[in-house]
């Protein structure tokens, strides 16, 4: 290739297959932060921690099915950020797209520390810091590959907690009725003779709503994951339905068999739920086992979100809201530039975190993802509802579109109502307004910055999606012939 437009425009590769698209979305959710956060959840609110789990589940579900509408109808890498430049504002769409990269990459080393500590455990010669490094290293190499690669690897990865979880479910189920462990068949003695199943109120339930969003957060990465999946049209409809259901048997049951299983008032931040219920019911050595799930966890997390950080990226650039050289992808359709920039961010946050002693830094750079998630979301739940106003000026019904939202526009409004709900309990919290504080100004400067450009004529890059385009697509007699 000779010139740099020719190089700039190369694409992405359709390297992802179905399972890989699942695997990737699966694998962004299930990290560290659910199998440690949940003993700290249940510590907050008491057994009714399912509950909360189950309304995030609704959440999930109401914001997968808006982003599976979009998706088919208009598969682009750059994913809610060109949805919301089209259908929200040119500002928000770098708002939302900015805020949504800091706060991936940012947690993301926080992941490596994980794994660094739980190998330290086993090896002490070697310190947190030094195994961080070479889990960060895998990531890298593993980042500048190809994307079918990075699918296949992602899906042993995922697949490994997956089963983890399926394992932990059936010993939970077998425990609750008598069957294995060492207290007998607990029945309802854990789940309402500690204080009732709301010993600290029901209102604990709702005001702990936010860490349950960042607990979810990473399921949108299946959006990013569109340019380069093999058929779309035929993939994203499947992975949404099973991303919305594998949900709720991954978070939602395994957190109601723990509330049954183990007393709440002995969960805390300082170790798994899942090991320690198992310790608790006479079956210590496994929670060795599940410490090996959890660095399986923490850097398959990771892998996920850093794939997500460098699409996001990329897309950001496409979209003219960073410089154009970013987008740079090679012959082998790895965006070189997006990678190394948004790994150079990575290591020097791991770098400083050395230093850092205190914690301090970290925390208030972690605190981004309490927000981002709520404008995440939003976006696409907003994005959805206005496409589909579109179609229905257009003359056009929702039998048109080879994959809609059911019972629209009722996923809109509830996901909207429980991210505005997580969005002002977040701000009226001390302990969670950090995120607001830290995360609120990166949405901020990029919007303005985008807005600014815009009245002063500077900003007049083209967009990823033509909605024009979209809805012919969409009236052509052969659109559903495939369907």
């Amino acid at each position: 290739m000779n010139g740099e437009n020719e190089i700039l425009d190369n694409d992405l590769k359709k390297g992802l297959k179905k399972l890989h698209v699942q695997m990737v979305a699966l694998g962004g959710v299930i990290g560290s932060a659910y199998f440690y956060g949940l003993g700290g959840l249940m510590s907050m609110t008491g057994p009714a921690s399912f509950l909360a789990f189950a309304f995030g589940g609704i959440l999930v579900f109401s914001t997968l099915y808006c982003l599976g509408e979009l998706l088919v109808a208009m598969p682009t890498t750059g994913s809610f950020i060109s949805y919301s430049r089209e259908f929200i504002s040119d500002g928000f769409a770098a708002g939302v797209g900015w805020t949504y990269w800091v706060a991936i990459i940012v947690y993301i080393p926080s992941e490596c520390i994980v794994t660094g500590t739980i190998m330290h455990m086993y090896f002490p010669q070697l310190s947190i810091f030094i195994w961080a490094i070479f889990f960060a290293i895998l990531l890298t190499m593993i980042n500048f590959g190809q994307v079918a690669n990075l699918g296949k690897i992602e899906s042993v990865l995922a697949m490994t907690k997956v089963i983890a979880i399926i394992i932990f479910t059936v010993l939970a189920i077998l425990i609750l009725f008598g069957v294995i462990g060492t207290q007998g068949a607990p029945g309802t003695k854990n789940l309402l003779q500690q204080g009732g199943l709301f010993p600290l109120g029901v209102l604990a339930v709702f005001l702990n709503m936010s860490i349950i969003v960042m607990n979810f957060a990473g399921i949108e990465i299946i959006a990013l994951t569109a340019g380069e999946t093999e058929n779309p049209e035929k993939v994203m409809p499947s992975a949404v339905r099973a991303g919305a259901f594998r949900i709720f048997f991954l978070f939602v049951i395994p957190s109601f068999l723990i509330a049954m299983i183990y007393p709440w008032t002995l969960a805390s931040y300082e170790e798994s739920a899942f090991a320690a219920a198992l310790a608790f019911n006479g079956f210590t050595a496994l929670s060795h086992i599940f410490n090996l799930i959890i660095i399986v966890a923490a850097f398959s997390c990771a892998n996920c979100n850093l794939y997500a950080a460098i699409r996001a990226m990329y897309s950001l650039s496409k979209e003219g809201m960073a410089p154009g050289k970013i987008s740079y992808v090679t012959a082998k359709g790895v965006p070189v530039y997006s990678a190394g920039f948004s790994l150079i961010l990575v290591w020097i946050i791991l770098i400083i975190y050395s230093f850092d002693k205190s914690g301090l830094f970290y925390m208030y750079l972690l605190a981004t993802s309490g927000v981002v998630t709520v404008f995440c979301w939003g976006s696409i739940c907003i994005s959805q509802y206005r496409f589909r106003k579109r179609l229905y000026a257009e003359g056009l019904l929702k039998s048109n579109l080879k994959f809609h939202t059911p019972f629209y526009p009722l996923p809109n409004i509830l996901g909207l109502a429980i991210l505005g709900f997580t969005l002002i309990l977040t701000t009226i919290s001390p302990d969670l307004r950090l995120s607001i504080y830290i995360g609120m100004p990166c949405f901020i400067v990029p919007y303005l910055i985008i807005e600014v450009l815009k009245k002063t004529g500077k900003f007049k890059m083209k967009k990823e999606i033509n909605l024009t385009e979209v809805l012919d697509e969409i009236k052509s007699p052969d659109y559903l012939i495939n369907k």
